[in-house]
């Protein structure tokens, strides 16, 4: 499946770095997806999905995509949320009763809250090793943990700490809130109107069907094939098995709550709901598998997700997934409508690396993103800056400037800035405007001796004007 936007080269070097991933990294068979614009638009298929039968892996190819699972339990909750059925700064015992009893971290600690689990900010500790075996436990075995385990790492609320534990948890929440096993609701709520037919919760009897990628583990020279962890009391922090079509389906939905607008809601979940899933909601943190080119660039937990203030790609949302067999990571570019996901079968696989590159790849081959349109209110203001400085005085006509703009910085300082810059850059005229939002924006202006760059903002009054303006003289 292929996309006329991307010339077939591009397509053909994704194809080939996705091969020489699998080879470079020993991943018996991988998928990936491409998404651009509400539908899947590319996949490449790689290697073996049974070593042992020699079968290939295909776009129909079911594999394990472990703590991914996590923003679809996310989005549960916030379903029920939307709902009026939860409150996320509720205690988490309002619906978990068996949480009551467990002894807080210390006796001033705040109580766990629906929210700290979400952002992995209740003081559990770090539990990927044992959370990875333990898949297939059953709710009194839950209950076990939940009454007697070593829970606490710190009080909740400190610091961010991946916590499988957590997100298990909010499958009890879900189960207990809506009266339905968690499994349930999400094939009610999200597989089934969304087409995710391939996608479920039951590893075992998705291999049964045959169109199963076997997760394998390489020990020195050997390869050797892990067991298929059952479903069980803790799949909302991992459980899920998927298709790239499927998964596609997701990630669509996903992306299709950017940009804001006034359309009516048509999917599961309200967009606004997806939006607020990708905001800051947990200390910033630097990723363990960030590349060093990206090791000092923003990045924080969401729910169920991590955003990246990226440099290059602009809004970064991402999540990894690892399982004994499995590797997977799903990045999304809401900004730009792409989604780029990787499935592969080998333990702990670092999918990120070629979800990464893929993306990167897109960028460098696709034509810069169309600017919005200002808002009237921003291109009224940037004209009367334009004006301003053909005529070198800041006052003159009807310019809108709000009540502290010539306070704070008296009309003769703005008009000998005016004429340094002028002397300096010759007459100009307006290249481009780049919103920041409905009241802020960039703007450029071309001028005989190199360009003028500004950044206005407006006030939040009924009739706004320019609060605030910034000018600077930039080179030819």
């Amino acid at each position: 499946m292929s996309n006329p936007a991307y010339p077939a080269t591009v397509l053909a070097e994704i194809d080939a770095a996705s091969a020489a991933f699998a080879e470079q990294e020993r991943i018996p068979g991988l998928a990936l997806g491409i998404v651009q614009d509400g539908r899947l638009v590319h996949t490449v298929t790689v290697g073996l999905a049974d070593r042992e039968a020699g079968r290939g892996v295909e776009a129909g190819t079911a594999f394990r995509i472990a703590s991914m699972t996590k923003n679809m339990t996310a989005l549960a909750i916030l379903s029920l949320r939307d709902r009026g059925w939860l409150q996320l700064d509720a205690p988490l015992a309002h619906y978990v009763p068996q949480f009551a009893a467990v002894k807080s971290a210390t006796r001033d600690s705040a109580p766990v809250t629906v929210r700290h689990l979400l952002t992995h900010t209740a003081g559990f500790v770090t539990d990927d090793p044992w959370g990875d075996r333990v898949l297939g436990l059953s709710p009194a075995e839950l209950d076990t943990v939940i009454a007697t385990g070593h829970l606490f790492a710190r009080p909740p609320g400190l610091a961010f700490e991946y916590s499988n534990l957590g997100y298990a948890l909010l499958g009890r929440v879900l189960t207990n809130v809506s009266g339905e096993p968690y499994q349930a609701y999400m094939r009610r709520t999200f597989l089934e109107p969304l087409g995710m037919a391939h996608t479920t919760f039951d590893a075992p009897a998705a291999a049964a069907r045959g169109d199963y990628a076997f997760g394998y583990r390489l020990d020195g020279g050997t390869w050797s094939r892990e067991r298929i962890e059952p479903d069980g009391e803790v799949g909302a922090m991992g459980g899920l098995a998927t298709t790239v079509p499927d998964y596609a389906s997701y990630v669509s939905f996903l992306l299709s709550a950017w940009p804001a607008r006034d359309a009516p809601e048509c999917g599961p979940v309200r967009r606004s709901s997806v939006r607020e899933m990708v905001l800051w909601h947990a200390p910033p943190f630097v990723p363990e598998s960030a590349p060093s080119a990206r090791a000092g660039q923003p990045s924080a937990y969401g729910y169920g997700l991590t955003h990246s203030t990226d440099a290059l790609l602009g809004m970064r949302i991402h999540h990894a997934g690892g399982l004994p067999g499995y590797g997977s990571h799903v990045l999304m570019l809401p900004e730009r409508g792409w989604g780029v996901f990787a499935f592969g079968n080998r333990t702990y696989a670092p999918m990120s690396r070629l979800t990464l590159d893929v993306a990167e790849r897109l960028h460098a081959a696709a034509p810069p993103p169309a600017l919005a349109d200002p808002s009237p209110p921003l291109l009224r203001a940037v004209k009367a800056v334009v004006e301003a400085y053909a005529s070198g005085r800041i006052e003159g006509g009807d310019r809108p400037f709000a009540v502290n703009f010539l306070l704070d910085t008296p009309a003769p300082l703005r008009d000998a800035e005016l004429a340094s810059l002028k002397q300096r850059l010759g007459a100009g005229w307006l290249e481009r405007i780049d919103p920041i939002h409905a009241l802020a924006g960039r703007f450029v202006l071309a001028c005989a001796n190199g360009r003028l760059n500004g950044t206005v903002t407006l006030s939040p009054e009924a009739d706004t004007g320019i609060q605030k303006l910034v000018l600077s003289a930039a080179g030819a």
